[in-house]
């Protein structure tokens, strides 16, 4: 670190500062508490401003090694990122929502970011002359500032019939995280703080080299791991069953305890993904191709949210939960959570499909137009690396990647046939895969490869004609599919909002319910009416899928837009 001395000072001095803050806090004096809070960042600034001058002083002196001996600097940077977020998260859930957190750890975890900042601010040797670092720096100070007046009467106050926004924006740990945020983004302007990606690009770097001195053994780490997930799910079935005897722990502030392992299991996960996932890149990719990993990655994120929406869901439907914040849930809440997961499920990697597929016919759609440049640059004299270099400059699509990296392989020495063969893997389409095996074929043997390649490209261009031709039949059957479904969804819409209550006064008023014996209630019915017109979505959604682009999957996005719709009317006319 430079200026040890300083640093030893600041140090202290702000953690004194800041453990007052939050014992008056804990004693509800939070006059006292704000203020304290408020001069630590104040004279957080200060002692970094010092910092900052005796960095610009000392910068010319500095061995270039001492940048690599200081590459700690990485984790409290990155640590501190993340913990401001997740503090400024919270903050805006309690001022905002009126969730039941205790401000003490409000107080706790902005110490604890102004601390991880301090050191990562002595640690930084470098220092960057911009426009944006004086400007961040005025925010953070006047947010500051603005604390400690109105804590101590001082200067303008808010009138009594301001808007309630604007109220709650003025709560004074609310402003004291916007200096942080403000600080935080002036440090990374003024090259004192690393950004995220260059953290874990550091750390990435640093950790090939030194992964004994960064982590312990990976059978330790992962036992962490299994560890903190284990107690996190422990903790929440603590805080929802009755424990044997009648006895309940809802008492203890479990909450407190799920937030601090929440940013645990994180960081534990952002250790795995810089230093264990790069060596198992390898292994990974032996058994997937790239696009397989992204579906297996948009389905897994899917999966997430599908099971915590099917879990809130039940734990609604049982009267676990009440409410989120200040939005009070009640048992017909049930469904909406059922119908997020399931939207959840099919929406996103139905979407991902549709724009794969999307981008896969627009590479075909120029393919053609490759081959027969390459026919005509074959024709002309050139030898078939010169042909895929002079069309390497060209401008076909989404295909222009692909031709500029076979003609990067040509270039250091790869045959034209095995780029062309690893060209067609890359796309990985039955047309294109087939047409550049008939072309490598035709290559290999010999003969007239410019004829070759130009009936290669008059048979694709041929069969996009024919595929576009039947998309552009196929829509006028897309659009009966839409009309069908919304017709069906106004008729179970005027049953269930017009017709329906009306038969069943008149068959109470007779003396009878609807339904015989069964004796269901209009919400049980308008229940069978909505779990009717979602399937009724995800069937016409497939089917219009096979129809139009001839893949069921694609027909997923169909459904998830006529589920959103289905979701909207029940919502505002049921």
């Amino acid at each position: 670190m430079i200026g040890k001395r300083i640093t030893l000072f600041a140090f202290i001095f702000s953690l004194v500062v800041i453990a007052a803050s939050v014992f008056f806090r804990i004693r509800e004096s939070y006059t006292l508490s704000n203020v304290l809070l408020a001069a630590s960042i104040v004279l957080f600034l200060i002692f970094s401003w010092i910092q900052r001058r005796i960095k610009e002083d000392m910068l010319p002196f500095l061995p270039d090694e001492y940048r690599e001996r200081e590459w700690r600097y990485y984790f409290s940077s990155l640590f501190s990122f993340i913990l401001l977020i997740f503090t400024t998260t919270i903050n805006s859930f309690i001022v905002f929502l009126g969730m039941g957190i205790s401000r003490v750890l409000i107080d706790i975890l902005l110490g604890a970011v102004i601390l991880l900042m301090l050191y990562t601010v002595f640690s930084v040797p470098t220092v960057e002359k911009t426009a944006a670092y004086p400007i961040f720096l005025l925010f953070a100070l006047v947010f500051a500032v603005i604390v400690i007046a109105s804590q101590m009467d001082i200067g303008y106050h808010l009138p009594e019939n301001a808007s309630p926004i604007l109220i709650k924006m003025a709560d004074p740990l609310f402003l004291l995280n916007i200096a942080l945020v403000s600080w935080m983004a002036s440090l990374m302007a003024g090259g004192e703080m690393p950004s995220p990606i260059a953290s874990v690009t550091g750390l990435y770097e640093r950790g090939r080299a030194v992964k004994e001195e960064v982590l312990y053994r990976r059978n330790w780490f992962y036992l962490s791991v299994v560890g903190l997930i284990v107690a996190f799910i422990l903790i929440n079935i603590f805080t929802i069953i009755k424990l044997p005897g009648g006895a309940t722990l809802s008492s203890v502030q479990w909450g407190y305890a799920l937030i601090f392992l929440s940013i645990a299991i994180l960081v534990a996960i952002i250790f795995y993904i810089i230093f264990i996932l790069p060596e198992r890149t390898g292994t990974i990719k032996e058994k997937y191709d790239v696009e397989t990993l992204y579906r297996i990655l948009v389905l897994a994120s899917s999966a997430i949210f599908a099971a915590l929406f099917i879990i809130l869901a039940v734990l609604v439907q049982l009267e676990k939960i009440r409410s989120i914040g200040s939005i009070p849930l009640t048992k017909d809440n049930a469904i909406d959570f059922a119908i997020f997961a399931i939207l959840s499920s099919i929406g996103p990697f139905g979407f991902y499909e549709a724009s794969r597929y999307r981008k896969m016919n627009l590479i075909e759609e120029r393919f053609p137009e490759f081959l027969r440049d390459l026919a005509e640059s074959r024709k002309a004299g050139m030898t078939m690396a010169r042909a895929v270099e002079m069309a390497a400059r060209g401008d076909y699509g989404y295909l222009t990647p692909y031709i500029r990296k076979m003609a990067v392989q040509i270039s250091w020495g790869l045959p034209f046939s095995e780029a062309l063969k690893r060209f067609g893997d890359a796309i990985n389409t039955p047309l294109v895969q087939r047409t550049t095996t008939m072309v490598v074929k035709a290559s290999e043997a010999g003969g007239k490869v410019a004829d070759v390649i130009e009936a290669a490209a008059k048979n694709v261009r041929e069969i996009k004609i024919l595929q576009a031709e039947r998309r552009t039949e196929m829509k006028m059957y897309l659009m009966i599919i839409y009309v069908s479904f919304f017709v069906f969804l106004s008729v179970i819409m005027a049953l269930s909002s017009m017709f329906l209550p009306k038969l069943y006064e008149a068959a109470q008023s007779a003396g009878g319910l609807i339904g015989g014996s069964a004796g269901l209630t209009l919400k049980e019915y308008n229940f069978i009416y909505i779990s009717t017109a979602i399937s009724q979505a995800i069937g016409s959604g497939i089917v219009a899928g096979a129809l139009s682009e001839g893949k069921m999957l694609a027909g997923l996005r169909h459904g998830t837009i006529m589920i959103i719709v289905t979701y909207i009317v029940f919502k505002l006319l049921a």
